[in-house]
């Protein structure tokens, strides 16, 4: 506020002195003076601004030094302390060169900035480009998301016989090998050498004999899910895959010698788990 009051006391002794020197010049430059102090708005070109004392000007009625010696103990700026002319001019932008620069003043949006109310400097937050990359990353997720959904989609009867047909090969196991059956009936689904979903690969039958025994012998309606049966489907459902790709399984302490003579010919041995032994 004090400097808003001296800016305020320079104005008036500016166009006090103006009024009484009677030149339009210098009137002119006043009144810039006070448009750039009041709005703050840069002065882009200022042409020949001078005060009649700092051009050497004398008053024609020769009364110029008279006139000021009269103003006497009404001239607000008796010392001669304002600057006048092109000096003014240059010290009033000199004085709102902050408005300039960035920033942004304490209170809400609602408030009246004015000259000299308290204000923070707005620190510039370097802005992450992230366009491309994140369109990219949420496509490659998108993709993902329904590659999953896709590999694991199935219908209330689908997760009803998956339930049914692990209990039943596996009920005795711990719950890594009953996700290992699942995982091997889920792997079918998604290869295209198998029907594409759960329950026809379970039910589908092959030279006239059921890929599942429990289908062929009727215990796969008969079983009661366990806990932990559930448990280890939906592991797999949900992408828990412990199989190494496998596509078969058998349970070589209850099949007989002409089938796991066609499982080691035919097919690779990946590993055995539990009482299963598992193929691809």
């Amino acid at each position: 506020m004090e400097r808003l009051n001296i800016i305020w006391k320079f104005v008036q002794a500016l166009v006090t002195r103006v009024v009484r020197q009677r030149k339009r010049v210098c009137i002119a430059a006043a009144a810039g003076t006070a448009a750039v102090v009041l709005t703050g708005v840069s002065v882009l070109s200022v042409q020949h601004l001078s005060s009649p004392r700092e051009a050497g000007t004398e008053d024609p009625g020769g009364s110029g030094s008279g006139q000021d010696e009269e103003a006497g103990d009404d001239d607000p700026d008796p010392d001669g302390q304002v600057p006048l002319g092109m000096e003014g001019v240059i010290d009033g932008v000199l004085s709102t060169r902050g408005l300039t620069r960035d920033y942004r003043a304490m209170g809400t949006s609602c408030e009246v900035v004015l000259v000299g109310q308290r204000k923070i400097t707005r620190e510039v937050v370097s802005r992450l480009n992230v366009g491309q990359e994140l369109v990219q990353t949420v496509n490659q997720l998108d993709n993902q998301s329904w590659s999953l959904t896709s590999a694991t989609r199935m219908t209330d009867n689908d997760y009803e016989n998956l339930l049914a047909v692990v209990e039943a090969e596996a009920g005795g196991e711990d719950v890594e090998g009953r996700i290992m059956v699942a995982n091997v009936i889920l792997n079918r689904v998604a290869d295209k050498n198998f029907p594409d979903d759960v329950t026809s690969v379970i039910w589908q039958r092959a030279g006239g004999s059921s890929q599942f025994s429990p289908t062929q012998d009727g215990r796969i309606h008969s079983v009661t899910i366990s806990s932990t049966t559930r448990e280890a489907v939906n592991r797999a459902i949900d992408g828990e895959d412990l199989s190494q790709g496998a596509l078969y399984f058998i349970a070589k302490n209850q099949a007989d010698t002409d089938n796991i003579a066609w499982f080691d010919e035919t097919l690779t041995h990946l590993f055995d788990h539990g009482g299963h032994s598992f193929y691809k």
